[in-house]
């Protein structure tokens, strides 16, 4: 676990920084917590309520990205998190960065919240070479998978309605990829001028699979209430929509639609059966909504982590 991760993590019980000793990570006050023989750690106040998504699920999801189903929603996210504001620099009126040499980046980790196994995490570690990023899941499998994902990259079994286990404005750049948000601790976590990048589905995504498959539909409107709730602390800095039409065979068509949240109620002996009554070769809508967020250091916000 690199330095500068360790540097920004916190204790879930009394908020103090965490200093790692072996495979332990302890706070001053005698708080310790164990790291597993797969390199996650857990930093959770009380016992969780829920596991999360199952290792049969991740691997779904690791599978999906391997064969490059969803490299459109990768491209989008790496290039926004490699563009100068989101790695903190200033930018002139043409969108150049202003003054020279030019500033650097924002201190800070990177940290994706609801992180999955760690693939867009990884991602933009590769697009933002000699940066540092935490992959934070309620999932234990899922950390187990995301804290292998990169050689800059370690991970930690959290609940983030729980708060996050990260130092006040320790995280320059926040990825949130089809996942719970906690608008309080983003807000927290995250350092004045520092980026947030939400990516939502669209109302078309995954549309073909839907009836066949029996998911979940995406409700309209996701986009103006995701800039109603973040509307304390963070200034809008615009969205991208993206969408194409990809091929794919029956059982991919399969992983895609049990990967998500519907993956839960759909176990792989039944994804199988109706993969069966798919066509040869099946056309899905790829569709979501890359919303960027900037961080403001308003007059009486909240800086401190809650109890």
């Amino acid at each position: 676990m690199q330095s500068s991760i360790i540097d920004a993590l916190a204790c879930p019980h009394d908020g103090r920084g965490l200093v790692l000793e072996g495979r332990v990570l302890g706070c001053p006050m005698g708080h310790r917590f164990d790291r597993a023989k797969q390199g996650y750690a857990t930093l959770i106040r009380r016992p969780l309520a829920h596991g999360g998504d199952p290792a049969a699920l991740i691997e779904r999801r690791l599978r999906v990205h391997d064969a490059g189903l969803l490299d459109l929603l990768h491209r989008t996210l790496t290039a926004a998190a490699a563009a100068p504001t989101a790695a903190g620099w200033d930018t002139g009126p043409d969108g150049d960065r202003a003054g020279s040499p030019a500033p650097a980046p924002l201190p800070g980790i990177i940290c994706d919240v609801g992180a999955g196994p760690g693939t867009y995490l990884a991602a933009v570690l590769d697009a933002l070479p000699g940066r540092s990023g935490l992959a934070i899941d309620v999932s234990r499998a899922a950390a187990r998978r995301a804290a292998r994902c990169h050689d800059r990259a370690a991970a930690v079994v959290a609940d983030v309605w729980e708060g996050l286990p990260i130092r006040t404005g320790a995280v320059s750049l926040l990825l949130n990829v089809f996942a719970p948000r906690n608008v309080d601790e983003f807000a927290r976590v995250l350092a004045p001028g520092g980026q947030l990048l939400v990516m939502t589905p669209a109302p078309r995504h995954l549309l073909e699979l839907r009836d066949h498959f029996g998911l979940l539909a995406v409700g309209t409107g996701k986009e103006d209430g995701l800039r109603t709730r973040l509307g304390r602390g963070f200034e809008a800095a615009g969205s991208d929509r993206v969408a194409t039409t990809i091929t794919v065979s029956p059982m991919q068509a399969a992983e895609l639609a049990g990967m998500g949240a519907s993956g839960h109620h759909l176990d792989e002996e039944l994804l199988q059966l109706r993969a069966s009554t798919l066509p040869e070769r099946v056309s899905v809508t790829i569709a979501a909504t890359l919303s960027r967020f900037v961080r403001t250091d308003r007059p009486g916000m909240a800086r401190e982590r809650p109890g």
